[in-house]
């Protein structure tokens, strides 16, 4: 199931906008993890410890974990902040017209609830530490379902969803003064599932099926060193460290009687990076950055396995790369005008299979205009580059997703172009509207690995054009992804009136047809819609509802087919792109809280009541109607 967060700059994974299910009606509160991420990505000269972070879709069930590598600077559509845990109800108190912003002196915070089919979320932090230089705190978050039964298969009646997810934190941030800001975070979270739709190859229907389970493991560690920006310096300068572990227990597999069982991959990723920039004379400066990513993989062998039906087959063998990030830019900034000219430059070392290498050189543009009148806004931007498609990358994708790196081949993006033009606010109104072309080269293609283990290897029902009969899909061992270009048209609006009443709507329409197309998730919707409204008749009291919407759905693969005695999952006598049509998701939600203080709060919510049970990815559906309850506590 896919629950990713919002990212703000460049939105490299679009899933991760617009596919958090079920959505329910909520509000970040949480001044700890606020801080800890929006601290990363901000350069103000003081203190800033928001209690509430962004009004948002909240889910009651459990998701993944996003321990990023790279922090994402706020560009000029700055929508949210990114977070990984299950807030609470309350809405955030609007910064516009009639408005007031609350901070919270509380160091500590508690939030924990629970609801059908044995959903629970649990929230915990305290700032040991926090004074105008120094900053040290602990967080924790517990997330699990365990009571569902989808009933997938005759073979899996009576096997429920079990997932757990459990993580801490430790970061720490201190100003040296007159030379700059360490911030420093350590992240490790731990998950535990099974495969509920597993469904073995030849199975005959005489007994009832044990789903596979899986462990991961990820290990995050950041050090990133800011200079001051002062007036009239003659350099400013920037230097980050970052580690990241992430690794399966191991790679359940659709084959009967297989002798040896298969290892998921453990990767290691390794960043360096660092960035230097000269003011000129009138707002003019110059800089570069440059980063240096390098992916160790073990437990990512070529491996054998013997099939008493088939014969032998392999799994394809990924090996260490790294690539060399350098962008030089020029940037103006003076009064209503922000230009940045610049270009990224990428150098590849041993990045995709062997045999057919990445190529050694790319280049994209990293051009940026944004022009501030009163209340009108425009800004266009020119981007692009390589993006590394690392295990944990893909996760965030599907975390049901194949737990094997099958292919080091980074996607390119020769060319991601954005204009847009935002009004407001006006008395709390205010408006946005984009339009935008992308063109990349190597896009992943998955979410199918769930389906290929429930399908026993087999076709599901309604690929298109159908497979034959005698033919092995090779779902999730794609080595070279898709090339895929398109465009996207996007308004978003919303209106806040003081504490009492807020709603906030957004949509897209993005053309999708094989190749012609803009990646916004595996399952490539045309239509997505947002509507989210909360209210306060009572000072106490908050209200939300709202409605995710997302259309015209459908995920792709390139199958390899082959004669049954001779299937290979590396390559096969014919690559063929299909398309399964997913089912239209229309999800509904309402939430309430009611406030007894300042720091302590009680909340429940009905997630999905339209009680749909459409597939968010193939064999991927979801729960139904989720009923849950809680409370948050500040102290």
């Amino acid at each position: 199931m896919i629950h990713p967060t919002t990212n703000i700059g460049k939105m490299r994974n679009p899933i991760i906008h617009t596919l958090r299910l079920p959505m329910a009606l909520a509000v970040a509160v949480l001044s700890l993890q606020a801080h800890a991420q929006l601290h990363e990505s901000i350069n103000v000269e003081g203190k800033y410890v928001p209690e509430i972070i962004r009004a948002d879709r909240v889910n009651m069930l459990p998701k993944a974990f996003r321990q990023t590598l790279t922090s994402s600077p706020i560009e000029y559509e700055s929508s949210g902040v990114a977070t990984a845990f299950s807030p609470s109800l309350l809405t955030m108190p609007p910064t516009c017209w009639g408005a007031a912003r609350k901070v919270s002196s509380n160091p500590g915070y508690l939030e924990l609830g629970a609801g059908s089919w044995l959903n629970s979320t649990l929230s915990a932090g305290y700032r040991f530490i926090d004074n105008s230089s120094t900053l040290f705190g602990v967080r924790l978050q517990h997330n699990s379902t365990s009571l569902w039964k989808p009933a997938l298969s005759a073979a899996t009646a009576d096997v429920s969803q079990e997932r757990y997810d459990e993580s801490i934190a430790l970061y720490a941030s201190h100003i040296f003064k007159g030379h700059g800001r360490l911030d420093a975070a350590l992240d490790y979270h731990v998950g535990y599932f099974n495969y509920y739709g597993y469904v073995p190859y030849g199975y005959t229907g005489e007994s009832q099926v044990e789903a596979p389970t899986q462990t991961l493991n990820d290990v995050a560690m950041r050090l990133d060193w800011k200079s001051l920006i002062r007036p009239g310096a003659a350099v400013a300068y920037d230097a980050t460290l970052r580690l990241r572990h992430f690794a399966y227990r191991n790679l359940p597999l659709p084959y009967g009687d297989r002798e040896g069982s298969a290892k998921g991959t453990r990767e290691t990723n390794v960043s360096l990076s660092a960035g230097l920039r000269m003011p000129w004379d009138n707002g003019s400066s110059i800089g570069i950055d440059g980063n240096l990513d390098m992916v160790f993989l073990s437990a990512n062998g070529e491996e054998i396995f013997r099939d008493a039906v088939s014969g032998d087959f392999s799994l394809p063998k990924a090996d260490d790369y790294a690539m060399l990030t350098l962008t030089p830019y020029y940037r103006f900034n003076r009064g209503l005008l922000d230009v940045r000219i610049g270009a990224d430059i990428d150098l590849a070392f041993n990045a995709g299979p062997d045999g057919s290498r990445y190529s050694f050189f790319h280049i994209a543009p990293d051009v940026r205009l944004a022009l501030q009148t009163g209340q009108v806004g425009l800004y266009l931007n020119m981007t692009g580059g390589s993006e590394l498609n690392t295990l944990s990358r893909l996760h965030e994708l599907d975390y049901y997703g194949i737990p094997r790196v099958v292919s080091t081949r980074p996607s390119y993006t020769p060319l991601d172009a954005a204009f847009g033009v935002n009004l407001g606010p006006f008395s709390g109104f205010s408006l946005g509207v984009e339009g935008r072309y992308r063109a990349t080269k190597n896009t992943p293609l998955g979410g199918w690995y769930q389906a290929w283990i429930g399908n026993g290897d087999r076709p599901p029902v309604g690929l298109t054009p159908q497979v034959a009969k005698d033919a092995s899909l090779g779902y999730a061992a794609d080595r070279d992804g898709l090339n895929l270009h398109g465009a996207s048209v996007s308004a978003k609006m919303s209106y806040e009136y003081g504490d009492v009443f807020s709603i906030k709507a957004e949509g897209s329409y993005q053309p999708q047809d094989g190749k012609k197309g803009y990646f916004n998730g595996y399952d490539r919707a045309k239509a997505t819609a947002d509507v989210v409204t909360s209210f306060s008749p009572l000072k106490p009291l908050h209200i939300s509802l709202g409605y995710h919407y997302r259309g015209s759905r459908a995920i792709y693969m390139n199958s390899f087919t082959t004669v049954l005695n001779a299937p290979t999952l590396i390559n096969g006598t014919e690559s063929t792109l299909h398309s399964l049509p997913l089912p239209d998701l229309h999800i509904a939600n309402i939430a309430a809280a009611w406030d007894f203080s300042d720091s302590f709060s009680v909340w429940l919510q009905a997630d999905n009541i339209l009680n749909r049970h459409s597939e968010l990815l193939p064999m991927q559906p979801m729960q139904g109607v989720v009923v849950a309850g809680g409370f948050k506590w500040l102290f």
